[in-house]
């Protein structure tokens, strides 16, 4: 009979084991069920630094992930908006504020992805609220980098606008423009850096009558009359000659307001909620869940861990300049490229034995800078010349 009294007292403590270890999961999971930084605003606002809370949480995820990130200015309703697509209370979710000081500071996410379906192959969605642009006491040097650094991450980048599109909404898409110019108008065919984030123009009205919301949006980006040859004219006409590059890249969807009385609307139910939005933002569900993409960075996916390395990489880049730039960006991803190109290269002459010729060691010379220049050609972001002349 001790042979059963044993393998009893073994079975009751491997259940204890299970039990707790069950209990720790299910705890781990319920931690992750709110919004974390990524990335913090340091003390004068100037520049962003990465946040080790919220990152612990993405490093944890195995499967290719996408980004969903809510953009524009404060105040604006950035993260209800987030926390009805995602389905929470304002209880739970992305803090909502209604005071005159902006909530969200630098990026946050929301700790627990969600799970999708993409082409048959699980996809796990982050969902990023941004600081708001034009809040007190931020340069628009700061501003730019949060709009640069969402931009970068997504795969889906919602442009939330009230009521209308104003000139400054569209001069803060040049450096989107610029990611598109960059690293999507290649040559097709070719690996790129990434591609850019699918932009969603959100306008927070009601378009029943009228124009349609895709009519306001191209109206918008026409070219403006400049027969006097104003410089700064010339530029925002520059802006959306670029956004040309985006094509089928960007989508316009209108939402009427949710209630007059947006102050009380965390302690509204749906059906108090008016009718048409609570349409709208099911249709918005459907549209964002159909925009979604993996991350793609050098033609492969991200998991947690290469997320938040990728993110660490394009922050240090937009940090060290006084704005973001792609230069600043393709000298990141170059960077990696050009070690290759140099590793190849110096193999390639340390075959050679010496003594040797001069007419020899010309010849190898050349035939290893050829195949390191083909290596680059193929791999390269930006201009060629100016990166492989360096």
């Amino acid at each position: 009979m001790g042979w059963r009294r044993c393998a009893l007292a073994i079975w009751a403590a491997a259940a204890i084991v299970w039990t707790l270890a069950a209990a720790v999961g299910e705890s781990d999971a319920g931690e992750l069920e709110r919004a974390f930084p990524i990335v913090e605003p340091d003390y004068g606002h100037t520049k962003l630094r990465l946040s080790k809370e919220g990152l612990e949480a993405i490093q944890r995820i195995n499967t290719p992930i996408a980004a969903v990130s809510v953009i524009g200015p404060y105040r604006s309703g950035k993260s209800f908006l987030l926390n009805q697509l995602l389905s929470l209370s304002c209880n739970k979710g992305f803090g909502v504020g209604h005071m005159r000081d902006t909530k969200t500071k630098g990026i946050w996410v929301w700790g627990t992805p969600v799970e999708i379906d993409v082409d048959g192959s699980k996809v796990s969605v982050l969902y990023l609220d941004t600081e708001g642009f034009e809040s007190i006491g931020k340069s628009n040097v700061y501003d730019d980098r949060i709009f640069a650094l969402a931009a970068v991450l997504s795969s889906v980048l919602v442009y939330n606008l009230p009521e209308t599109i104003r000139e400054a909404d569209i001069s803060r898409l040049s450096f989107a423009v610029e990611l598109a110019e960059e690293f999507y108008g290649r040559v097709k065919g070719q690996d790129v850096a990434f591609e850019p984030a699918k932009l969603l123009w959100l306008i927070q009205r009601d378009f029943l009558q009228g124009k349609s919301v895709q009519q306001m949006v191209d109206e918008a980006l026409q070219r403006v009359p400049n027969s006097n040859g104003d410089k700064y004219i010339d530029e925002v006409n520059q802006i959306r000659d670029s956004l040309a590059v985006m094509g089928d890249n960007s989508t316009a969807f209108s939402m009427p307001q949710p209630h007059l009385q947006r102050t009380k609307l965390c302690d509204m139910e749906d059906q108090e909620l008016d009718p048409l939005y609570v349409e709208r933002r099911d249709a918005l569900k459907q549209l964002v869940a159909s925009m979604i993409k993996p991350k793609l960075v050098q033609g492969r996916t991200l998991n947690g861990k290469e997320f938040v390395s990728f993110l660490g990489q394009i922050l240090e880049a937009l940090n060290k300049g006084e704005i973001p730039s792609t230069g600043s960006l393709v000298e990141v991803f170059n960077k990696g490229i050009l070690e290759r190109c140099l590793t190849l290269y110096t193999e390639k002459m340390e075959r050679v034995s010496l003594p040797v010729s001069v007419d020899k060691l010309q010849q190898v010379h050349d035939l290893a800078e050829d195949e390191a220049r083909k290596l680059f050609d193929k791999q390269h972001f930006g201009l060629q010349k100016l990166w492989f002349s360096q």
